[in-house]
């Protein structure tokens, strides 16, 4: 039919899947066929099959657990989201297919929600406060379990997981045959007749039942209407010459952990009233994904990754988990403390999310309300393989081995060689930061948007406060300047090593504290003694000393986080700024990355705030 959409891509390949290994004790027989009873379903329109077909393996392994749990269904359509998430095309909006490999990937990572918290192809509004909780709560009951890849040319392992676990999880081209299924003398089930795939047929994912002496029965996902009530038998043959992917999987056990987080609103808290957080990093992501407002390139919320934010996060955030957080606190009418932090340009989407993880906590143990700010730039690694490849690249004029090389290559030498590309790397990064604020529909922006709605409990009663890192302090200093300009002042703001450059921050930070509009700022950052002994890979001293000295235009550019470039400024010696050394009483970081983890600089940042 023309109205069908088979749009499945085949798994690229990946050397960390898992294959499954029959066991030699099992016997398949001749024929099997699943006997549970499985709802049909009928993805209709849509290219949500993957989706459609994976609900149908939850349906099963639900069933296979609870015999007398007839009535529930997963929900496909967040299934399907969660693979167009993970799928090898991540991105893209549009209804345009998956893969099978996305759709695990996007149940081992997010559970699957029953049907009636998730019923359209659009994701559905979050609401914590439901008696019955939403999509996101829900999900977290029905976990993944094992899974492994199939050899999907193994007739005989196929054979086996069958017989071994009741269903497979496959795609396949999807040729003329399927429009045109014919009756067989061999078994009661349509067939789908071998038909030629021409090369604009596509992929389509599908649930394989049984099997019998001319094919695999399949369940498919276009209603009672196809096949013999939904079900048919694909011959080996065709098997064979069309088969794309095949996995395997059991549900996972729903831990008395994961009954605790599906009935938790908001950050769970202990027995002593202090926020617990799991430490099972698809648990722990689940509980601080609440709080992160994720964007990619520009500052646009990222709609692909471990972490994904949509408008509608952000407002649950500033009504939903904010409201639950006024009332622990009997706040009230009272101001409420918001943190709203950005993380340093040194650390990957893993590395911010386990610092979260301590901030979160942290903060909100203080009363203070979290807002963690990720942008996704990770230029440390790609700075640590320029570096090296400068230096490798170029053969000094010394002899002995690599180590005499490293120490005799001279820094100044590297900061011109790296300076060409680090220029552009830094530019770039610095243009994303300030994207967050200036971009249209940024995340900056729909925070904003967001936090001054009539429903928003940010809207008044609120303290504001900015906790950058390195290039956070990039971020928030155009943040601030823009949320300045449409109405918001800022109680303090505190910055740690900021890799901002001092032209920068006076022209935004220091004239708002001018102007009244921020009350106190802070900063944290390494003696210059400090500072040279640190090292950026093979680069024998900071990272903020490369940015001075190479990646900003210009030879040494004043970059405030260095102590040299903020000690001695008649303009920073004021009553509302005040800087602190490290190592020191107030901070202990020896190196420029280590102050976002250090427990004495978050307790000084922590007490600033509730100070103030």
């Amino acid at each position: 039919m023309k109205s069908r959409k088979h749009n499945v891509v085949p798994d690229k390949i990946d050397i960390r899947d898992r294959m499954y290994q029959p066991s030699v004790s099992t016997a398949p027989g001749k024929s099997f066929i699943q006997q549970t009873k499985l709802p049909v379903l009928n993805q209709k329109e849509t290219s949500a099959c993957t989706g459609f077909a994976l609900a149908t393996v939850v349906n099963f392994l639900v069933r296979k657990i609870d015999p007398s749990n007839h009535t529930f269904t997963a929900s496909p359509f967040m299934l399907y989201s969660m693979a167009r998430r993970y799928d090898e095309f991540p991105g893209y909006k549009k209804d345009e297919g998956s893969s099978l490999r996305g759709a695990i990937k996007g149940w081992h990572k997010h559970g699957a929600c029953e049907s009636r918290f998730w019923k359209t192809l659009e994701m559905p509004k979050p609401d914590i406060t439901a008696t019955d909780g939403d999509w996101w709560l829900n999900s977290v009951n029905h976990p993944l379990g094992a899974y492994y890849r199939v050899e999907p040319k193994s007739i005989e392992d196929m054979h086996c997981a069958i017989n071994d676990l009741g269903v497979l999880y496959a795609s396949a081209v999807c040729h003329a045959g399927w429009d045109h299924l014919k009756k067989s003398t061999h078994h009661h089930y349509l067939e789908i007749p071998n038909t030629k795939a021409k090369e604009s047929d596509g992929g389509h994912a599908f649930v394989i039942i049984g099997y019998n002496q001319t094919g695999f029965i399949i369940q498919n996902s276009w209603g009672k209407t196809w096949g013999t009530d939904g079900l048919a038998v694909l011959t080996y043959e065709d098997w064979q010459q069309n088969a794309m992917d095949c996995w395997v999987a059991q549900i996972g056990v729903t831990t008395d952990l994961h009954l605790t987080i599906a009935n938790s609103a908001t950050l769970r808290l202990d027995s002593k009233n202090k926020v617990a957080i799991a430490t099972d990093p698809i648990l722990k992501k689940r509980e601080l994904d609440p709080f992160i407002i994720d964007m990619e390139n520009n500052g646009m919320l990222s709609n692909s990754g471990e972490y994904r934010t949509t408008e509608m996060d952000i407002e649950s955030l500033v009504t939903q988990h904010a409201g639950i957080a006024r009332e622990r606190w009997g706040l009230q009418n009272k101001p409420m403390d918001v943190a709203i932090y950005a993380h340093g340009g040194l650390v990957g989407e893993k590395s911010a999310a386990d610092s979260y993880a301590v901030w979160c906590k942290k903060l909100y143990d203080a009363q203070i309300f979290p807002i963690m700010l990720m942008w996704e730039t990770d230029i440390f690694n790609t700075v640590k393989n320029m570096i090296e490849d400068t230096l490798l690249g170029k053969e000094p004029r010394m002899t002995g081995g690599l180590i005499d090389r490293i120490i005799n290559w001279k820094d100044e030498r590297l900061e011109r060689l790296a300076a060409p590309l680090g220029i552009k790397i830094w530019k770039e990064m610095k243009e994303n930061a300030k994207a967050i604020s200036y971009q249209k529909n940024s995340g900056g922006q729909l925070l904003y948007k967001y936090a001054t709605s009539p429903a928003s409990e940010l809207k008044k009663h609120v303290n504001i406060h900015l906790i950058g890192h390195s290039a956070g302090s990039i971020v928030h200093s155009h943040l601030a300047e823009k949320m300045i300009s449409l109405g918001w002042n800022f109680k303090t703001v505190q910055f740690m090593a900021p890799a901002v450059t001092n032209e920068l921050f006076d022209a935004t930070i220091l004239k708002a504290i001018n102007n009244k509009k921020i009350g106190n700022y802070y900063q944290f950052h390494l003696s210059d003694e400090v500072e040279q002994k640190d090292n950026c890979s093979i680069y024998s001293k900071s990272l903020l000393y490369l940015v001075s000295n190479s990646f900003e235009p210009g030879r040494k550019t004043p970059v405030l986080g260095m102590e040299k470039f903020f000690k001695d400024e008649p303009r920073y010696k004021q009553a509302s700024i005040k800087s602190f050394n490290s190592p020191g009483a107030a901070t202990k970081s020896t190196s420029h990355g280590g102050f976002d983890n250090d427990a004495t600089t978050i307790e000084t940042i922590i007490k600033n705030i509730k100070r103030s």
